[in-house]
């Protein structure tokens, strides 16, 4: 088997499908498919064993969020690659051919991204591969943007959108899994930094394609939303962060969390805001010890990082 491809799904059932048949579609013939389903109450875990036999369903039974699904994908799967793909993505039938070849021809990588565009706005991109901005926070690198060819080319990127990468399964080896303490949100931008530390590069791949709704499960800017991205913001800080890093990036990271203050209260959610800060620090000691095993496995300097990371 050449690659697994994960996908979790939590009440899905508006959207799963779609996902499902377009990698029924796909021209690559060495895949499986691993919907890790959590505690869905909406039919679609019984929808996709009525109509998807062929797909292997990990049933738990309630929402252990989207890093432990993504692990128990992980630990199940037989491919020499391992792909994880959202459940309100419709891909190309190239998708996983060209993902396949595009890692062949780049042995030096340990991640690999797509090209990701809107799925209502199909001429829209979503994400061509992952950012990391120096308050350390990720990004989509030409979210919003209209495709006039500017992202056509093959390139080193800082990290793969855990929405439709693919992995080699020794990057999991080395790196390791996914932290499940940050449920959802941030979990890439905390594997793509722990890639970088430990070597591997990440390559963009355009010529594998996906349209993506984004945020369905959760909903964009909801209390939740907030929440979960901000606590964890705070998490990849923690953990991946040498000193230096720290005092270089100190008042970005300041003045970063001063406009949040500002912005989010102005919405309404400055108690969200205030509690996912402190929940974070609630998870202090564990980050911390976590931090120590980072940074001291780490063989890149902060001189190679530096380079990836969006001052502004």
């Amino acid at each position: 088997m050449k690659i697994s491809v994960i996908v979790p799904n939590w009440n899905g059932i508006k959207f799963i499908g779609m996902c499902l048949d377009s990698l029924a579609q796909s021209d690559f013939d060495s895949y499986e498919v691993i919907v890790i389903d959590n505690g869905s109450v909406d039919g679609s875990r019984e929808m996709i064993e009525e109509k998807y036999p062929q797909v292997r369903l990990i049933k738990n039974r309630e929402n252990m969020g989207f890093a432990v699904a993504c692990n128990q994908g992980i630990k199940a799967a037989t491919g020499t690659y391992i792909s994880l793909l959202n459940n309100d993505i419709e891909v190309e039938s190239s998708w996983l051919s060209k993902l396949y070849e595009g890692m062949e021809r780049h042995p030096e990588c340990g991640m690999g991204t797509t090209k990701m565009m809107f799925l209502d706005q199909r001429d829209v991109f979503y994400n061509t591969g992952d950012l990391f901005h120096a308050w350390s926070a990720g990004g989509g690198r030409g979210q919003g943007e209209k495709d006039a060819g500017q992202y056509d080319r093959e390139d080193y990127v800082f990290g793969a959108c855990a929405g439709a990468g693919i992995y080699r399964r020794d990057f999991f080896e080395q790196v390791g899994i996914f932290d499940e303490d940050f449920f959802i949100f941030a979990e890439d931008v905390d594997i793509n930094m722990r890639g970088q530390l430990q070597g591997f590069k990440c390559i963009y791949l355009p010529e594998a394609k996906v349209y993506h709704i984004g945020t369905a499960t959760v909903g964009l800017y909801s209390d939740r939303y907030i929440y979960l991205c901000k606590r964890n913001d705070i998490f990849v800080l923690i953990r991946n962060y040498s000193l230096r890093m720290y005092f270089r990036y100190l008042w970005t990271i300041l003045k970063h969390q001063f406009n949040d203050i500002k912005y989010f209260t102005y919405r309404g959610q400055g108690i969200v805001l205030f509690k996912s800060k402190l929940d974070a620090l609630t998870m202090l000691l564990p980050m911390l010890f976590r931090r120590f095993r980072i940074q001291s496995s780490r063989t890149v300097p902060d001189s190679k990082i530096d380079p990836l990371i969006i001052k502004s």
